[in-house]
């Protein structure tokens, strides 16, 4: 998708305005990052104490779409389950319609006390949304777009969060690469959010720089961890005027530099969502940066709301740009976490934080 395309003279007057917009366009860029630098304090997003502690044995059941950050989100579940007593347990949902409806049709059948749920569309199981309603259990939901047109608590990580961090992906775009005019936006279009990230980039950037180009390139999420890379490495060849890229989840980089190196293409980019491998290769130099999810905070946040569902207990989230800036950061090779499995910590104590309000010891 253009924003505006960029047309001009070639006289000396336009170079030495276009190098001043540019240098206008980075100035504002970086300064708009900067909550995004993971720089000073960082909160919980909701801080109020539970009212009474949670009972040991509470039955909550993570649906698992069969991804493999669906299966690392499980495993950064396991510790506060361990710190709260909880009786935690994993259905696996499938892809198809067919699947998640014959699973969750299992989770009524098991009545847990609440259900936590990453990125499963709520168009797939409405039926059983309404049964559980009726039951009394709740759903806290991760990375799920459309959560209260089917009755359900907004998730904090919903469209304005995924929207805002766009907007810190394009201004971050702009400064990284020094204020390029040539830009590509890699969606994926099977994931809900990608297009909040995308409309985030698209209009950050036309704001900063009126006279920058965005095109738009679906990659099918069937070529994650196959052939994205080799998608991206095509798109390139084919528009050698793209000078920076942007993509909606940072697996579409895993293994690319190589591939970029071997094409003769010196492009760089930024994604969201970070692999361990991504962490890995910005380590190395091999890839320019990356817009890090806290991983765990995440999930323990979305724990802590079910938590609050389940009680009847009020809660309100911050604004979106907090709630996004709180959870993410740019990273580069100056920052890269040591540990690329762990990854990002935006909160070095926030399991001692949420110990406290969860009345846990």
């Amino acid at each position: 998708m253009v924003l505006t395309a960029c047309s001009g003279g070639g006289g000396d007057t336009d170079s030495t305005d276009t190098g001043s917009d540019s240098g206008d366009a980075v100035s504002a860029a970086e300064e708009f990052i900067t909550p995004w630098l993971g720089e000073g304090e960082k909160n919980l997003l909701i801080t109020e104490p539970l009212d009474e502690p949670v009972p040991e044995g509470t039955h909550v059941i993570y649906l698992d779409v069969g991804t493999p950050v669906s299966a690392v989100m499980w495993g950064n579940l396991q510790t506060p389950a361990e710190m709260l007593g909880l009786d935690l347990e994993r259905v696996e949902v499938g892809r198809d319609a067919q699947s998640i409806n014959s699973a969750m049709n299992t989770v009524v059948e098991l009545e847990p006390d609440g259900v936590i749920n990453i990125t499963l569309d709520p168009i797939f199981f409405e039926s059983q949304i309404e049964q559980l309603d009726a039951l009394g259990i709740p759903i806290a939901s991760g990375s799920v777009m459309n959560t209260v047109e089917y009755g359900l608590p907004e998730a904090f990580n919903g469209p304005d969060w995924m929207t805002s961090n766009g907007e810190a992906l394009g201004a971050a775009a702009i400064a990284r690469s020094g204020g390029a005019t040539e830009y590509v936006f890699y969606n994926i279009p099977e994931f809900p959010f990608s297009p909040y990230e995308m409309e985030g980039v698209q209009s950050k950037i036309g704001e900063l720089c009126p006279d920058c180009t965005v095109r738009t390139v679906d990659i099918p999420i069937a070529e994650l961890g196959s052939t994205a890379a080799d998608r991206v490495v095509s798109d390139l060849q084919a528009n050698p005027q793209t000078e920076y890229f942007i993509s909606a989840v940072d697996e579409v980089q895993i293994g690319l530099p190589a591939k970029l190196e071997l094409a003769g293409i010196d492009v760089k980019g930024i994604g969201m969502w970070t692999a361990p491998p991504n962490y890995e290769q910005i380590a190395a130099g091999d890839e320019d940066a990356t817009l890090s999810v806290d991983l765990n905070l995440m999930m323990w946040t979305i724990l802590d709301q079910l938590l609050r569902e389940m009680a009847g207990q009020e809660y309100q989230w911050p604004d979106a740009q907090t709630r996004a800036s709180t959870l993410t950061r740019i990273t580069d090779q100056s920052n890269v976490p040591d540990d690329p499995v762990t990854g990002y910590v935006s909160i070095p104590d926030y399991q001692d934080q949420f110990a406290a309000i969860w009345l846990v010891g």
